[in-house]
């Protein structure tokens, strides 16, 4: 299956939240971890991810679109953001500089 088809535009997104059971997130997916899917699926339903423009990001927004929908609980991926949304960003943040401190510490010691 091509999961770039999950990607649609944000005002079907939005039409989409109100006809059918999806939880609506916020996610920068800038890496992608499998905490971040675990996280996801423990909500419940299936997840529109919503996702924008990130200062200092390792992927374009093209590509972090493509790597949320090639999750299996993400039923959809739209540009931008819809209010009310959870907001899953800043626990990203951190589990972000997890893994900088991570590779900082593995190149360090060699």
């Amino acid at each position: 299956m091509d999961t770039r088809t999950k990607i649609i535009p944000l005002a079907e997104a939005a039409s989409r939240l109100k006809n059918e059971s999806l939880v609506a997130v916020h996610l920068d997916c800038d890496p992608l971890l499998a905490s971040q899917s675990a996280a996801l699926c423990d909500l419940g339903r299936p997840i529109l991810a919503l996702l924008t423009e990130k200062e200092n990001s390792y992927l374009n927004l093209r590509a972090r679109a493509e790597l949320a929908a090639s999750l299996a609980v993400v039923r959809y991926v739209a540009i931008g953001e819809l209010e009310g949304a959870l907001d899953f960003r800043k626990n990203e943040e951190s589990w972000r500089d997890e893994l900088e401190q991570l590779v900082i510490s593995k190149s360090e010691a060699k």
